[in-house]
């Protein structure tokens, strides 16, 4: 895979010829897949990366995912590494999510037709449209429209290196993990938040060392209570067997204050390693001596001690309290990171920040169909007319198009990749005159 180009960007003239330009912002495993079909329907496709390929699922590291191989893969991409080949994992196995990368993703995106492609360590900033503003136009003429004008994407690449190139169609796949959410209440950063610095971690560590270096001795608190949170509980009982790696002592928020157990366990889960992981979850949280729960509490504010650890003052049940901690561990969800479209015209959903339409859709279904709240198995794919924007030619993908809805599949996105090349068609294309 090619680091990022410093080539310039391609005059108007220049890339005229040939067919469509589509440049995709996120080499994840939407990112990759969206390329692969595209390329093989005959576009012309650049896929930039902040990081690596895969790289927020290589953040998760060693922790296993729920979805079988075969609902985080598609036929076309298995098809392609058999082809060239590359063994893929059996359908039915629960992968670890850098096994995932390193067993699919990276080879997929090392097939010669999508190589030069990827332009990894190359970060999308902003996304505009050439002569034209959010609101207007730059261009003379009644002629002039926002779907006839190339976008423009400002890249940033290692060394300082800054550059616009051009694309006629953007898919944004980029996700929501390098966004988290603050600790405090409300979802809003706590006082003193952004000045701890490093003493918060806002990912689950990759591997259990990396935990055991963050935590071995020391007093933690642990903000969260959802399947990361569940993990982590997993991760901090295993270190607990040896008496070298395990942490002093837990501290744990538990925001809800409803549930008699911490953790959902659905009957009859037909993911049956969530539901082991709930249970299993559920019986540290009730057993364990090393951890001290603070249900339906709120972190409020932050203070680095004299000695360099943390203060953090908590409410809860009518009162507050300080705790003293070394470390943090925050695992309280993620959203999408909206900037880079600001001069764009998107229309977001006011509650979970994904694209109007389709939040819209997914609210109806979720009405329609109650029984399933909450199980991201229930969701279905809402059709091709839902992915559309204002913006014509730009299109939200994959678990950033769910923003804070936490019910995205990767099979969901695998759907929408389909529906959006079928509404796009063929990528041969007139040259450009405007």
């Amino acid at each position: 895979m090619n680091p990022a180009r410093s080539a310039s960007a391609p005059s108007t003239a220049a890339a005229a010829t040939g067919p469509r330009r589509l440049a995709i912002i996120g080499a994840g495993p939407i990112g990759v897949e969206a390329a692969l079909l595209a390329v093989t329907r005959g576009w012309r496709v650049a896929v930039y990366d902040a990081g690596q390929v895969g790289e927020h699922l290589l953040r998760y590291g060693d922790t296993v995912l729920f979805t079988p191989f075969g609902m985080t893969s598609t036929p076309l991409g298995r098809d392609r590494l058999r082809a060239s080949g590359h063994e893929v994992p059996p359908e039915g196995a629960l992968l670890r999510a850098r096994d995932l990368v390193s067993s699919y993703l990276a080879p997929m995106a090392s097939l010669p037709e999508l190589r030069d492609g990827i332009r990894e360590r190359a970060r999308v900033t902003h996304v505009g449209r050439d002569g034209f503003t959010k609101t207007g136009s730059s261009r003379a003429g009644a002629d002039a429209t926002r779907e006839g004008s190339e976008f423009l994407l400002r890249i940033e690449a290692p060394g300082g290196e800054t550059r616009f190139e051009r694309a006629d169609v953007v898919i944004d796949a980029s996700g929501i993990y390098g966004q988290p959410n603050g600790t405090g209440p409300g979802a809003l950063p706590a006082l003193g938040e952004d000045r701890v610095g490093d003493a918060i971690d806002r990912h689950l560590p990759p591997t259990l060392s990396d935990l055991r270096e963050r935590v071995a001795g020391r007093r933690v608190l642990l903000v969260g209570d959802g399947h990361s949170a569940a993990t982590a509980l997993r991760m901090f009982d295993e270190l607990s067997r040896d008496r070298d790696a395990a942490p002093e002592r837990v501290e744990w928020i538990r925001r809800d204050r409803g549930r008699a157990e911490p953790f959902v366990e659905v009957e009859g889960d037909p993911l049956p390693a969530r539901r082991e992981l709930a249970a299993e979850a559920n019986r540290i949280a009730r057993s364990s001596p090393w951890i001290t729960t603070h249900r339906g509490a709120t972190v409020l504010s932050y203070e680095r001690s004299g000695s360099g650890s943390l203060r953090v003052t908590v409410s809860g049940a009518g009162d507050a309290r300080t705790l003293e901690v070394d470390r943090v561990l925050a695992l309280v969800g993620y959203r999408p990171d909206l900037s880079i479209t600001r001069e764009l015209q998107i229309h977001h959903c006011y509650a979970s920040e994904g694209p109007m339409k389709l939040a819209a859709a997914i609210l109806s279904a979720g009405i329609a169909s109650s029984a399933h709240a909450g199980d991201c198995l229930s969701q279905v794919s809402h059709g091709p007319e839902s992915l559309r924007n204002p913006e014509p030619g730009f299109f939200v993908l994959g678990a950033k198009s769910y923003g804070r809805n936490a019910s995205f599949l990767l099979s969901l996105g695998h759907r929408q990749i389909e529906d959006v090349l079928t509404l796009l068609g063929d990528p041969a294309r007139e040259p450009v005159t405007a």
